[in-house]
């Protein structure tokens, strides 16, 4: 099994909710949010758009059932329960969204996340998460006493607005403008470093951009990511040895 389900229950056994013997909890999940999000970076940087372009129907099929089906299951069980509408759409919502940064760890852990099997379980995970998301905002909207419709349309507006514009200019024309017009601008020695530097620009950029619209930051991670995949440049082997492991060993060994 993947060394994550270890990780999970040592983090059940040991945290707040079970032993509550980790001290400084709070700190300990700010450093998971940042390895996660370097994660994500990765399984952006090594995806693979010839191979998204053959399974991208296959990932939205996916990733719309894992999210309508288990919304169905969820409201269905909840009526059952005596639950009103408002109650048990809040139980499916509940079960709709999945875990890319969990996929993409297990895959990664694997060996599996440059195939095409793995770009298509990390494609179908972020439509999986957009359209969990979505439900929950909306869910958020559907408890207030006078929403306004704009409410209900902004995450969906931002989820796949951001998803489509940001995604299709990250595999066609950014990459082509970066290796055109930005990397001539630096010698060749110090292209690397200039890449890693718009790699943190784009990061930057992207996740309070998502996160602020009501779209998943982890989204805007991977997005960041995706944007370099097609430049070719070393930037993908040197963030992955450079902030995989030095950066990371690090940060744990500051911790």
């Amino acid at each position: 099994m993947p060394p994550l389900v270890g990780e999970i229950v040592a983090g059940f056994m040991l945290g707040p909710p079970f032993a509550d013997y980790v001290p400084f909890a709070p700190a300990l999940v700010l450093i998971g949010e940042i390895g996660l999000i370097a994660l994500i970076l990765e399984a952006g940087i090594e995806l693979d758009v010839v191979q998204l372009r053959q399974t991208g129907t296959k990932a939205l099929a996916i990733g719309f059932t894992g999210s309508m089906l288990p919304l169905l299951t969820g409201i269905g069980i909840g009526i059952a329960n005596g639950e009103d509408f408002k109650g048990a759409l809040a139980i499916g919502a509940s079960f709709s969204p999945t875990s890319l940064g969990v996929a993409a760890s297990a895959l990664s852990s694997g060996g599996m996340l440059n195939t095409p099997v793995g770009q298509l379980i990390v494609a179908s995970c972020v439509i999986d998460d957009v359209l969990g998301l979505i439900l929950l905002s909306m869910f958020q909207v559907l408890v207030k006493d006078d929403p306004k419709i704009i409410e209900y349309f902004i995450p969906l507006i931002s989820s796949f607005g951001f998803l489509i514009v940001l995604g299709y200019s990250g595999v066609t024309w950014i990459p082509r403008m970066i290796q055109d017009k930005y990397l001539p601008l630096f010698p060749k020695k110090f292209q690397e470093v200039a890449m890693l530097g718009l790699l943190a620009a784009f990061c930057m950029a992207y996740l309070p951009l998502l996160n602020y619209t009501k779209a998943s930051y982890l989204t805007g991670a991977f997005l960041a990511g995706a944007t370099v995949s097609t430049c070719d440049s070393h930037a993908n082997v040197t963030f992955l040895n450079s902030i995989r492991y030095n950066f990371m060993q690090k940060v744990f060994a500051t911790s």
